[in-house]
């Protein structure tokens, strides 16, 4: 093999490696829900390595979510809608989803969270408790005290890595067949 013939080979296999590298997977995160009130607006947000602009679809449904007749009464509550990735730190993007839980009955909800454009997609689950009934109280006046304690804050977890799509394969089948072509051609 000549020097030619070589230098053609290291530079296709350069060029494939480089194609591949850009390929970077999409991923998106939720972050810890846990139990939530009913009637009560909650905010469930995340991250992700999607560039600021990018439109995710969120999905809140009931985990026995099933389609119903439609002269039935109303079934469970849930919520859709879009949320945009706005900037965040070096290591990831933010994203947020107003979910007003009013009509929610007691039970374990699923969110989805799915990439518009893409196969970026997380899922996890929380619980919706019943909201506590009024109870009449006698009217006593007393001094309160009220302490407060430091607020908590939790790491926020790593986006995960979903599947590149078809990108990855491609350049790598493109970079192997002109190799072949290469190494063929005298």
């Amino acid at each position: 093999m000549n020097v030619r013939k070589l230098a053609g080979v290291a530079a296709v296999l350069v060029l494939a490696a480089w194609i591949c590298g850009t390929a970077a997977a999409q991923g998106t995160s939720i972050n810890e829900i846990g139990m939530v009130t009913a009637n009560e607006t909650i905010t469930i947000g995340g991250t992700t390595n999607l560039a600021p602009g990018n439109h995710l679809i969120v999905t809140v449904t009931p985990v026995g979510f099933e389609p119903t007749n439609k002269s039935a009464p109303d079934g469970a509550a849930g919520a859709s809608g879009t949320a945009v990735v706005q900037e965040g730190n070096a290591t990831a993007n933010t994203w947020s989803f107003p979910v007003d839980t009013s009509g929610f009955e007691p039970g374990e909800y699923t969110v989805t969270v799915e990439w518009v454009e893409g196969d970026a997609t997380a899922s996890t689950t929380f619980t919706v408790t019943e909201a506590p009934a009024a109870t009449p109280t006698a009217t006593v006046t007393a001094p309160t005290v009220t302490a407060t304690a430091p607020p908590t804050t939790a790491p926020e977890p790593s986006p995960t890595p979903t599947a590149a799509g078809p990108a990855l394969p491609l350049a790598a089948a493109f970079a192997a067949g002109l190799a072949g072509y290469l190494v063929r051609r005298r």
